[in-house]
């Protein structure tokens, strides 16, 4: 299939933000795409309902149904294995595959958009990590840094893990999540590695640079 992973170096680095910006670019170069987050864990429970709010707010800009986005919803915020272990459920990698193989568009005008789970080598399912989504997929690979102290040991790990496994790094994005960040780390990601290094800034619309770097 046609489409892109995206993963992190660690959680809550803003995956979720960036792929909102993202779809949102695509739409206004009128590119189609369609989400897959196949799973989620941490989901709200008003009324008592399991709600995946990262997944609702993807169905709501591409207006595609929820159940074509994903499917395995965990209620503790927690890695999902260890979610689904806490509801006396389990989660293979199989059955994260079979979702996104029956969800993902074969038109190859879309962009299949799938999203891992934390950091590369966070738990995804039973005894796998993201890593083992992602060498299962084969699909080139969009990695998004939290641009804070720190990110660049994390960043720099997360190349040599995605290359030591022969996968296609396409480019790197690193997110302001706060108004106010007191250290740029651009540059000096920058000089460490050949991949491109796109910059995300707090509110702001994502740059149609990124789609260069793509194709």
């Amino acid at each position: 299939m046609r489409g892109l992973l995206v993963t992190g170096t660690d959680t809550d680095v803003g995956k979720t933000w960036f792929m909102l910006k993202f779809g949102a670019l695509l739409e206004r170069e009128n590119q189609d795409f369609h989400f897959l987050k196949p799973v989620e864990s941490g989901c709200i429970e008003p009324n008592g309902d399991i709600i995946p709010k990262d997944a609702v707010q993807f169905s709501k800009l591409e207006n595609a149904p929820l159940t074509t986005i994903c499917k395995y919803m965990f209620k503790a915020y927690a890695s999902p294995p260890k979610a689904a272990e806490m509801e006396g459920k389990s989660i293979n990698i199989d059955q994260i595959l079979d979702f996104i193989d029956k969800n993902k568009e074969n038109d190859k005008n879309f962009i299949n958009i799938v999203e891992g789970c934390g950091g590369f080598f966070s738990p995804i399912a039973q005894n796998k990590l993201t890593a083992d989504l992602a060498e299962s997929l084969k699909l080139p690979i969009i990695l998004v840094v939290k641009n804070t102290l720190g990110c660049i040991n994390h960043t720099l790990l997360s190349i040599q893990a995605i290359k030591k496994l022969n996968l296609d790094l396409k480019v790197i994005v690193l997110n302001n999540m706060s108004e106010n960040t007191p250290l740029d780390n651009y540059s000096e990601i920058s000089n460490y590695t050949n991949i491109p290094v796109v910059k995300l800034e707090y509110n702001q619309e994502l740059s149609k640079e990124i789609l260069k770097y793509i194709k």
